[in-house]
């Protein structure tokens, strides 16, 4: 009862149904539509943030170690600590941020 009042419907990962890729699914394939269509096509992204931004990583490794085998953490954490990103300018890749 109370998710739906927090959770927007555009917020795919968390709408009954639906999986966490859709939205990016349906972004990439409506890309890929407008580009085969040879129309002009600007897209910005401009929301990066994310829920783990703000989550107390050393917090939650306490918490994870009580039930969670080291090895599995260590690999946990380096999944979301390595991350990165990168981006297109004029068809061409720039440096990773």
């Amino acid at each position: 009862m109370v998710i739906s009042s927090v959770i927007f419907e555009v917020w795919t990962a968390f709408v009954k149904d639906m999986q966490i890729l859709d939205g990016i699914l349906i972004a990439n394939k409506m890309i890929d539509d407008i580009r085969k269509s040879k129309k002009e096509l600007f897209l910005f992204k401009v929301d990066f943030e994310k829920a783990y931004d703000y989550v107390d990583w050393g917090y939650l490794d306490v918490v994870m170690g009580i039930s969670f085998p080291t090895l599995w953490r260590k690999w946990i954490k380096e999944c979301i600590g390595i991350a990165s990103a990168s981006m297109f300018v004029n068809g061409s890749p720039v440096e990773d941020f």
